[in-house]
């Protein structure tokens, strides 16, 4: 088994020779100060996941322990935010159960299609726009970055722009409370604090260039907020992408797609085409049914809160929450010089 390198330092130049489509790799020094891993708290995610309506519609695994959105799987359910918020970080109950060898306890798991307002303004900082993007991205010759009617100002000053008029006021924000039933809860005053800017001034930063960079793109990133014990099964996704970690750990396995021979996937006719036949948490008996798991080469790594996994596109991977988790998800699409494994296409 491999271990995901960790980086601490890294540069767009090094970035796509080394790691993009590639292999996958640990940032170590991108995220840690990121707002969502500063200030997340469950009283500001039930106030936030509100601001979306009375409810979110989450995942219910029919086994209690593996969650995919297909059928067979899971269910989804609607419940009050509060109480989803409540089920999840509800510790000390859990705690008691596993400790006396009762798992009856319900897991849960929410994934947004899309970034709910409040949370993507949290993410889509200038600061952390720019730090990201200075890492990994590289402008293509010709494409242009300067858009609509500001063509002699580059993306920086088009966001810092957007929020010249951006004010303080945490007065219903839950992160200027600084005791709750949860806790202590990080109080937030730093000037580039989006999540309580008037509409009109976030309707300007994603209208100043922010879509620029792919992995920004609120259409396609993702929340995924889970109890412990959660169980992504073995899986591939047909993008790039970046798994932010914000609370909590996430044990994942690995395997390139020159392994998907080895991986029993499930027919290419089928709706789970995308998805391994092969449950890696029982190897003594799957180890019979699926020989040839024994010659895929795995790679593993515990992500920590605050750290940023690049996965390449087609590369197998099998998730499990070891705490209660909140991790985001910022795909992009494959460019049309993006080479796709010939192991993809038979």
């Amino acid at each position: 088994m491999i271990e995901i390198p960790r980086c601490s330092v890294m540069t767009p130049e090094l970035f796509n020779s080394r790691y993009k489509n590639k292999r996958p790799v640990i940032l170590t020094a991108t995220i840690s100060d990121w707002l969502p891993v500063t200030t997340w708290k469950p009283e500001y995610l039930e106030w936030a996941l509100s601001e979306e309506g009375a409810q979110v519609k989450v995942l219910v695994s029919h086994d209690n322990q593996h969650f995919i959105n297909h059928p067979d799987v899971t269910e989804l359910v609607a419940m009050p935010s509060r109480d989803f918020v409540s089920m999840v970080f509800r510790c000390s109950e859990r705690d008691e159960n596993e400790n006396t060898k009762q798992r009856n306890y319900k897991r849960v798991y929410l994934r947004t299609l899309s970034m709910p307002d409040r949370l993507y303004r949290d993410v889509i900082v200038p600061k952390q726009v720019t730090d990201l993007a200075e890492k990994i991205y590289v402008e293509k010759p010709g494409r242009n970055l300067q858009i609509y009617d500001k063509p002699d100002c580059g993306i920086e000053q088009l966001v810092e722009e957007s929020y010249s008029s951006v004010t303080q006021s945490v007065d219903e924000d839950p992160r200027s409370v600084r005791t709750t039933k949860y806790g202590s809860l990080v109080h937030q005053t730093e000037h580039y604090s989006v999540a309580d800017s008037e509409d009109s001034d976030y309707d300007s930063m994603a209208e100043s260039g922010i879509s620029v960079y792919p992995f920004f793109r609120q259409a396609t990133m993702q929340l995924w907020i889970g109890t412990r014990g959660n169980v992504t099964p073995l899986h591939y996704d047909r993008n790039h992408g970046l798994l932010a970690q914000i609370v909590g750990r996430k044990e994942l396995l690995l395997f390139s797609p020159e392994d998907t021979s080895n991986l029993y996937p499930y027919p290419s006719y089928s709706n789970r085409s995308h998805t391994s036949r092969v449950n890696l948490r029982e190897l003594e008996t799957e180890g019979s049914r699926f020989p040839k798991l024994e010659d895929a080469q795995r790679y593993h790594c515990i992500l920590q809160p605050g750290e940023l996994l690049y996965m390449p596109p087609f590369w197998w991977h099998d998730v499990t929450s070891l705490d209660d988790c909140v991790s985001i998800t910022l795909p992009w699409d494959l460019d049309t010089s993006d080479p796709i494994p010939a192991s993809m296409l038979m």
